[in-house]
């Protein structure tokens, strides 16, 4: 196996690994990023539920990170399990029925790590959404050391063949951005 191939195979293993943790959310609303000053609960229904006052079994969620991407160009999606994903409102392109956009989403700290051992914060994916059909591509994704898909990439994985098409579920962030994509 010669060593650029030993690295693509490398590459699109962690690059699975973190598309597989990113979409493997429960089916549960997607809502927007909590807003500071908020305490998140336990809701009956074992949603969340944001509230102004605590409760018992109430936890406040994490301060805003400083570093965050400019809130005009980045629309941050909480999923159900509250990993933040970041819709980049000025990367939109339509064409026919498909609409492109690009996603970025830290990773878990020390969780995922290259070959060579650098860590990988975050990940920059290119999506092709279809409105006709309700599905989804990944087609490229690009992994950074840094979070927030800053400095320079580690890898970039293109997907052969426009990538692999999904269905868009209800309850996810590629289900959200559908939803607010298309018509």
């Amino acid at each position: 196996m010669s060593l650029r191939a030993f690295f693509h195979a490398a590459a699109v293993l962690v690059g699975s690994s973190v598309c597989l943790a990113a979409y493997a959310e429960p089916a549960a609303t997607v809502r927007p990023a909590a807003t500071a000053g908020l305490i998140e609960c336990q809701a009956p229904s074992g949603g969340a539920v944001f509230r102004s006052t605590p409760r018992e079994g109430c936890a406040v969620p994490a301060a805003p990170d400083s570093s965050a991407p400019d809130p005009q160009r980045w629309q941050p999606l909480a999923g159900a399990n509250g990993v933040i994903s970041y819709f980049d409102k000025t990367s939109v392109r339509r064409r026919g029925p498909e609409v492109g956009v690009a996603v970025m989403r830290n990773a878990p700290a020390g969780v995922i790590r290259t070959t060579s051992g650098e860590p990988i914060r975050s990940s920059l994916k290119r999506m092709v959404f279809n409105c006709a059909t309700s599905m989804y591509a990944v087609v490229e994704q690009t992994l950074y050391a840094k979070r927030y898909a800053r400095g320079e990439s580690l890898y970039t994985i293109s997907a052969p063949h426009t990538g692999m098409p999904q269905p868009a579920s209800a309850g996810t962030v590629p289900g959200e951005l559908l939803s607010r994509l298309c018509p």
